[in-house]
């Protein structure tokens, strides 16, 4: 039991545990406030404008093949089929 045994803090209270740490069955909670929103509503942002670039990346490397660009991206085709509608993606028309 080498790396499963509960860390201790030795302040005169006889309790192996640790008073900082979460018991099994213990739930924290947090108030949502304006601030946790908005860093919510940024990440979502981030990795929506994240995907999109990668997306259009992987099928602007494979020449729109859809296919392959689910595999260069490790997600299934279906996968990315739905994260193309998802945000709204459409095929760049190149001119030559």
């Amino acid at each position: 039991m080498k790396g499963t045994e509960a860390k201790s803090e030795n302040i005169g209270s006889g309790d192996a545990t640790r008073s900082d740490a979460l018991q099994p069955g213990t739930h924290v909670t947090a108030p949502i406030t304006d601030i946790e929103f908005t860093v919510d509503s940024s990440l979502r942002s981030f990795r929506h404008a994240a995907e999109v670039h990668a997306i259009n990346c992987a099928l602007r490397q494979t020449g729109g093949n859809r296919k392959r660009a689910a595999k260069l991206l490790s997600i299934s085709y279906r996968s990315l089929l739905y994260k193309i509608r998802q945000h709204n993606i459409t095929p760049v028309v190149q001119h030559s």
